[in-house]
């Protein structure tokens, strides 16, 4: 089950009640009224922090929170997303299951059906995702390997990953940002710990699933 959701609802008295029904459910709950503020979170944010459940309205003031959801899924987010609308007809909740959402749930709804929809969903979740975690006290990530402790280096290296699911990072940004180079030299720095943290964290390193290299471009981590 959940113990944390993102809430994205523009409608102060729903997203209330929102709110106290995931309480019920021992379910902390993180809410903003518009896409902007939705968008300010992601970029805010360690992707190790984002919660395993969003909760999504579809028509905000400022655009489609459909936009959002494509994001998260562009952004390899392994968590649930439960679109909460008013836009009801079959061909809109088509439309939001094909840019990513798992489920989709028509407004006005009935909240013991919610509750009961975010339990289905937390059993889906807990059966097929990985969950990413990152402790920088003790410089330990969670991974498919379970928890591992790295050396400053390895650590640092690992999270400035975790922190851009999904993007393609260059050779010259890591050598720059994690190592600290201004004239960047010919080595192989780069390759020497990719592999040890394929080595570390993939179930099968010789056919990494989660630590990937695009050829001449450079490396991308996905969750």
């Amino acid at each position: 089950m959940f113990s944390q959701a993102f809430l994205l609802e523009d409608e102060p008295s729903l997203a209330k009640a929102i709110q106290i029904a995931l309480k019920r459910m021992d379910i902390s709950v993180t809410h903003v009224f518009n896409l902007n503020e939705a968008l300010r979170f992601m970029s805010s944010t360690s992707f190790t922090d984002w919660p395993s459940l969003m909760l999504v309205d579809r028509t905000l003031p400022d655009g489609d929170g459909l936009e959002f959801v494509k994001l998260l899924r562009d952004r390899n987010y392994g968590g649930a997303i439960c679109v909460l609308s008013a836009k009801s007809q079959p061909v809109e909740k088509v439309e939001g299951l094909n840019k990513g959402a798992d489920d989709y749930l028509a407004k006005p709804f009935d909240f013991e059906e919610l509750e009961a929809r975010i339990r289905v969903l937390g059993r889906r979740v807990k059966e097929t995702a990985t969950i990413w975690k990152a402790d920088p006290h003790s410089r330990k990530i969670l991974g498919p390997n379970g928890w591992v402790t790295l050396t400053p280096i390895e650590y640092k290296f690992c999270e400035a990953l975790l922190n851009q699911p999904g993007i393609l990072i260059s050779r010259d940004d890591l050598l720059k940002n994690v190592w600290g180079y201004q004239f960047l030299p010919k080595t192989r720095t780069v390759d020497f710990f990719w592999g040890k943290l394929r080595k570390s964290f993939e179930l099968d390193p010789e056919n990494p699933v989660h630590f990937l290299t695009v050829r001449g471009l450079g490396y991308r981590f996905n969750p």
